[in-house]
């Protein structure tokens, strides 16, 4: 898994970052291609850089999310590779196409903890506003002292009001499925990512706080969680059809 990742040294000493508490601005050492953008959209709690990609020049937009919880490392592995996909193939992403990539939302608790939070504790996938919300409970369940309480789930909101994505994508481990939000538009998205997938269509989960709920209630845009079958593994071949689809000729609001 960390043989993908490391290779993402070519567009940004992401590994670098990962490591440390620098948020570095400096050019990368090998030249981004024209059609991608590499961001630092702000940092973590412990001042590491939470960076991004953004990738074509196109009006429709999809949010791509991974490791929001930090034990869930192989999602930032599976975004990883499918940047690297897209540096080998530009033409795979279709001209009225852009994606946004955060491949480490919670760097954090992806090197420091071993469970689902940041380092003050919180689970960032329970800290956004929705139409209910509470403090959950205690461990990798606390959804903070107020929504947006953590610097991570409002670099998220940041995001969101900058690029006004089409759709938002989380993935997360582990379950082998797809989980859709409430609205009929984000059943459709998870019903089509599910069987192009292969993972189980599964509706009845009903959490609030989520970043795939905020993000429905706030746009009424599509939104879906992706839970890979294991924490440590990319599913890149279990991904990638529907990631293809995704980022070429699909239109979101086709589905």
């Amino acid at each position: 898994m960390f043989a993908t990742a490391l290779a993402l040294l070519v567009v940004g000493v992401f590994w670098f970052n990962w490591n440390s508490n620098a948020v570095s601005e400096e050019p990368t050492p090998t030249p981004v291609p024209p059609f991608l953008q590499k961001h630092t959209f702000g940092q973590s709690v412990a001042g590491r850089a939470i960076e991004g990609y953004e990738i074509g020049r196109g009006t429709e937009v999809i949010l791509m999310l991974g490791s929001i919880h930090g034990n869930e490392m192989g999602t930032t592995d599976l975004l990883t590779q499918l940047i690297e996909e897209v540096i080998a193939s530009p033409s795979l992403v279709s001209k009225n196409k852009k994606l946004v990539v955060i491949p480490m939302a919670n760097p954090d608790g992806f090197i420091d903890r071993i469970d689902k939070s940041n380092a003050n504790g919180v689970n960032l996938n329970l800290n956004f506003p929705t139409a209910k919300w509470e403090h959950y409970g205690s461990g990798g369940t606390y959804a903070g002292p107020e929504p947006f309480s953590e610097p991570e789930s409002r670099i998220i909101r940041d995001v969101v009001e900058r690029y006004q994505p089409a759709a938002l994508i989380a993935f997360h481990a582990r379950g082998a499925l797809v989980s859709p939000e409430l609205s009929d538009v984000s059943k459709k998205l998870s019903s089509w990512y599910a069987a192009k997938s292969g993972y189980d269509y599964y509706d009845e989960w009903d959490y609030f706080g989520t970043a795939t709920r905020w993000f429905e209630e706030t746009t009424g845009r599509p939104s879906t969680t992706v839970e890979l079958t294991k924490y440590l593994e990319s599913d890149w071949r279990i991904n990638q059809p529907a990631l293809m689809e995704l980022i070429g000729g699909l239109k979101i609001s086709e589905l």
